[in-house]
């Protein structure tokens, strides 16, 4: 009875909600804007660019903690079309923890309907313990991730079943070391990290045993006061191809211009960069910027 008394209720909330999905909440509102450099007839960059008119491909709306309270999607994963709202993403808090989000979904362009829902739950130090993620109609679990940290609170395992799961490992400087999947009990694939100076180095293999090389080379450079400005990752073992992203930000530690090169001749082009517009009524520190920065890397992933 209280599960059925609790869905009715959300369902009114969401109902209520529902007429402002679209609208702007919270303090600050962040804007991701990409843009495409178009190929000649040889597959190289030209400087003819897409999207003209600075139509965002996300919306973020965050609290004057740096909360995140929406996230809104256009066009990214079906019809690349700018113009339609691809998805909605609410998200709401308990105690200052984020205790459950409800994600909306738009399909054939006709009406957006809640789709996901997930639930957050904690340990009694504050750390997240599981999330669950729920189809929103039925109520039915879709699929539950748990997780385990060692004693200076580092995240070591995401669980998604007993012999599928991510294991991490740090060093005593609590820096990452190694990232490996585990599946069926096996030994999958592993990145291995290593550190010298402003930069981390890392080193991708798999153990897929399909006589095929993925192996490829990380490089991620950092400032003087710890924000990422550059990777670069090749791919060693096959046909030597490289990628290189690099990074800006404004007065506020907070990504403003992201941009993507790949090598044509041998040499570095820039084939596609995102611009990101923030709006504030609230004042900006570091604490709030390394929020916003790490929702903005989850987007351009």
């Amino acid at each position: 009875m209280k599960k059925i008394t609790f869905i009715l209720l959300l369902s009114i909330s969401l109902f209520s909600y529902g007429q402002k999905l679209m609208g702007k909440v919270g303090e600050i509102e962040v804007q991701i804007i990409p843009h495409n450099f178009k190929s000649d007839s040889h597959n190289k960059p030209t400087k003819k660019k897409t999207n003209r008119r600075n139509r965002p491909h996300t919306k973020l709306y965050f609290d004057s903690n740096g909360d995140l309270l929406k996230k809104i999607g256009f066009g990214k994963y079906k019809n690349f079309d700018l113009r339609t709202t691809e998805y909605i993403k609410v998200y709401m808090y308990e105690n200052k923890k984020l205790a459950q989000s409800i994600t909306y979904e738009n399909y054939c362009r006709k009406n957006t309907q809640p789709y996901w829902r997930t639930l957050y739950s904690y340990d009694k130090n504050g750390q997240l313990m599981n999330d669950s993620i729920f189809y929103y109609e039925t109520d039915s679990l879709f699929l539950e991730t748990t997780y385990e940290y060692d004693l200076n609170s580092n995240m070591i395992k995401s669980i998604f079943k007993p012999t599928h799961y991510y294991q991490r490992d740090f060093d005593s400087k609590n820096r990452i070391t190694s990232l490996k999947q585990i599946y069926d009990s096996k030994l999958r694939w592993e990145w291995k990290y290593k550190y010298l100076k402003n930069q981390r180095i890392g080193i991708f293999q798999t153990h897929y045993n399909d006589g095929r090389d993925y192996t490829k080379k990380e490089l991620k450079t950092y400032n003087e006061i710890g924000l990422l400005i550059e990777t670069e990752e090749k791919n060693i073992s096959s046909d030597g191809s490289k990628q290189k992203v690099k990074f800006s930000y404004n007065k506020n530690g907070i990504l403003s211009k992201i941009e993507r090169y790949e090598t044509y001749g041998g040499k570095y082009v820039c084939v596609s960069y995102s611009d990101i517009k923030v709006k504030s009524k609230t004042d900006l520190n570091l604490n709030i910027a390394q929020k916003i920065n790490e929702q903005i890397e989850i987007e351009i992933e």
